[in-house]
């Protein structure tokens, strides 16, 4: 019988992991062995608590959105662990804004939040992950198919995830660094409950999704060298492709 050898632990990096999806797939990774390094903004209680739950782990505050700020966390990660094996970039806003309310001011706040986070640490970390290849992992929503749930302008941030996804993902092939996104529906979180505050019979399921429910796709492109390019839809059949 065939040795099945089990994967290596990694040095994972997740951004916007003070509570919610981040928290969750920190604290999943952290029990699979794998090394944790938190981003967050503004939660040092929450990511106090959760950092003395991980194994090794350490909570680094940062605005994501700001260069400086971005490049520091890459920093200080590699300080501390000595590599980067997984980056996911989870951090981002969400707001109802019905279209007739959507602003030029709305827009640019959640573009820069979303999108623009996502490239500056995608930026700064990927040229230490060319010796060993790595991971990058992108947090989109069923809303860059469908344009619905908070606002034109969530949806257009998480379509230009998606690009810029693909792009990474064509770009880095030749380093072994794969780019890949996954797009939950609603799963519990403060933002869910902005736009799912009625019955949940109309929700797949009959209900939210839970943030842990995400780790089995991130394992999954954590795991998989030969898949890269991506979009794994973790929605209970919201969108079907």
């Amino acid at each position: 019988m065939q040795h099945i050898q089990k994967p290596l632990a990694k040095v994972i990096l997740i951004t916007g992991a003070g509570r919610g999806i981040g928290a969750a797939l920190a604290v999943a990774a952290a029990s699979e062995g794998h090394y944790v390094a938190v981003n967050y903004r503004s939660q040092s209680a929450e990511v106090d608590q959760l950092v003395s739950c991980l194994n090794d782990g350490i909570g680094i505050r940062a605005d994501v959105s700001i260069a400086e700020d971005a490049q520091r966390l890459i920093n200080e990660t590699l300080a501390h662990f000595g590599r980067i094996d997984c980056v996911i970039n989870n951090a981002g806003i969400g707001e109802v804004c019905p279209i007739d309310r959507l602003d030029l001011a709305h827009f640019q706040k959640t573009l820069h939040a979303n999108l623009t986070s996502a490239f500056l640490v995608s930026q700064a970390a990927w040229p230490h992950m060319t010796r060993d290849g790595g991971r990058l992992i992108f947090m989109s929503s069923a809303a860059a198919r469908t344009g619905g749930g908070l606002s034109a302008a969530y949806a257009a941030s998480k379509g230009g995830v998606e690009s810029l996804m693909h792009a990474y993902a064509t770009a880095l092939r030749q380093h072994r660094i794969t780019a890949n996104a996954i797009a939950p529906a609603l799963i519990e979180s403060r933002m869910a409950k902005a736009i799912a505050s009625g019955p949940t019979e109309n929700l797949p399921l009959g209900r939210l999704g839970r943030p842990e429910e995400l780790w089995p796709a991130t394992r999954m492109i954590i795991e998989t060298e030969y898949l890269t390019g991506q979009t794994i839809h973790v929605d209970a059949g919201r969108f079907m492709t």
